[in-house]
């Protein structure tokens, strides 16, 4: 589940720099070079948006929410206003991020993710480390430009990147359950690169996948009998795009199968082949008339984690039946600001539509 210890500024909010979540700066501070993935605000700056490890889940939700100032350069740019003047070392930055989380929370300058309320400077810099490194790891971002500066030196090593990969997806899966399906079955992946070669090629696992090009990036996915190995095993899988041209490979990232996880035990003892059980939601309880978590168009926003989560999947709200959208990390949803008119105490279930089952989550409280 989702904390406030999970982003790296929650600890700097409290005064005091997130150690457990940071790497040290002596560690990383000779191998991130601003050049591979800078910002323009320096290196210490830089370091230390490398070292936040714990932020990815929030930061893709944020870079990928399509709202108003979320993109890279957006972002840079808030970050660098809000920070001018604290920009010459480390230390100064995380004090001066510290202040700044202290004063968006006094000022109601804040952000909901999956249901939780965080500063806005949190959302910031979690969602700019999404947009410049994904989901790697420090250790992973702190050596990349190194990585890469041997693998350019080593002849039949990957060159110079063919094209930049701003982002892509999906990248994690359990295992035996496929993602992004299409009409044909295979499973498909998504890149935005505008600027792409047309003859380019993705590569998962080694293996050429059909790839089509379009203005805005590439999609690929996995097809046949590496569908079946992949969603069979359990692993990390590289991703890469393949240049047959000038005989070239970037590295992408990994597809993550994850093992699969214990299913939800049904009421009547036996156990469910399709949902696993939910470790978390909410919100669980609003007052008649009132949109908790509100969205955009007025409608409350409900969230459930849970470590699996099929497709086509709904939310029974009572006896309404509402559409429900996947995530990596479980399953959300919207309800009617209509169907909180009312006081009393609804059942909240998870419908699979293909199968009809149902999984009994619990009660939503509309308080009078």
């Amino acid at each position: 589940m989702i904390t406030r210890r999970d982003l790296c500024v929650a600890a700097l909010a409290a005064g005091a720099t997130a150690g457990v979540l940071m790497t040290p700066w002596d560690s990383i501070r000779d191998a991130f070079s601003p050049a591979a993935n800078g910002t323009g605000l320096g290196r210490p700056f830089d370091a230390l948006l490398a070292s936040l490890d714990g932020t990815q889940g929030v930061g893709r939700i944020v870079a990928e929410g399509g709202a108003p100032g979320t993109s890279a350069d957006a972002l840079i740019e808030r970050l660098g206003a809000r920070l001018e003047g604290a920009l010459r070392d480390r230390t100064a930055i995380e004090a001066r991020l510290g202040e700044l989380v202290r004063a968006d929370f006094a000022a109601a300058r804040t952000c909901r993710v999956d249901g939780w309320m965080l500063s806005q400077t949190e959302c910031d810099l979690a969602g700019l480390r999404w947009h410049l490194l994904g989901e790697a790891p420090a250790a992973s971002a702190a050596a990349a430009p190194q990585a890469a500066a041997a693998a350019a030196a080593t002849p039949g090593s990957p060159a110079a990147a063919i094209v930049e990969v701003t982002n892509w997806g999906p990248r994690t899966t359990e295992q035996g359950s496929k993602f992004n399906v299409q009409p044909d079955g295979h499973s498909g992946l998504w890149f935005v690169a505008p600027g792409t070669p047309d003859w380019v090629k993705v590569r998962i696992d080694g293996q050429e996948s059909p790839t089509t090009v379009s203005e805005a990036g590439f999609t690929s996915g996995i097809f046949g009998s590496l569908q079946e190995r992949l969603l069979a095993t359990p692993g990390s899988y590289r991703v890469e795009l393949y240049d047959p041209v000038n005989d070239t490979v970037q590295p992408i990232g990994e597809l993550v199968v994850r093992p699969m996880a214990e299913r939800a035990v049904r009421e009547d003892g036996t156990r469910s082949s399709i949902f696993c059980p939910v470790t978390e939601w909410g919100p669980t309880e609003t007052t008649v008339g009132v949109a908790e978590n509100a969205q955009p168009d007025g409608s409350q926003g409900m969230w459930f984690l849970l470590p699996c989560a099929p497709n086509n999947v709904q939310l029974v709200f009572g006896d309404d039946r509402l559409p429900a959208t996947r995530t990596d990390r479980g399953i959300t949803s919207r309800v009617p600001l209509a169907l909180l008119e009312s006081p009393g105490t609804v059942s909240i279930r998870l419908r699979h539509i293909h199968s009809g089952e149902e999984l009994t989550v619990g009660l939503f409280e509309i308080r009078p």
